[in-house]
């Protein structure tokens, strides 16, 4: 996961990709502009309910601005699993991460 600045810094890129002003991005999320400046300035992380308004204002899937991930760089396989990750109960996906990161181990 992208730390804060790092965060920051995708948001305002997909915000400039967008042609948004922070002025706009901020009203379509439902946050003020002042959320936007302190994170920046401060390096906290966003609420979860800012992500999701910032998400909803740039039309891209909240994993896309935690994990610098685009559906266009992801393969059919990948954008499946995301799909399910989404019906799996907590203890699951733990239990599921180990798996995979022993797999790659195992590589």
């Amino acid at each position: 996961m992208l730390t804060s600045i790092e965060l920051y810094n995708r948001v305002n890129e997909l915000r400039l990709k967008s042609s948004l002003s922070a002025a706009k991005l901020s009203t379509m999320a439902g946050i003020s502009h002042g959320t936007l400046d302190s994170w920046r300035r401060r390096g906290t992380m966003p609420t979860l309910e800012v992500l999701e308004g910032l998400s909803d204002a740039l039309q891209v899937p909240m994993y896309t601005l935690l994990y610098d991930l685009s559906t266009d760089k992801l393969t059919g396989d990948e954008v499946e699993l995301l799909n399910c990750w989404k019906h799996i109960d907590e203890k699951d996906k733990y239990a599921l991460i180990e798996i995979m990161k022993s797999l790659a181990k195992s590589e």
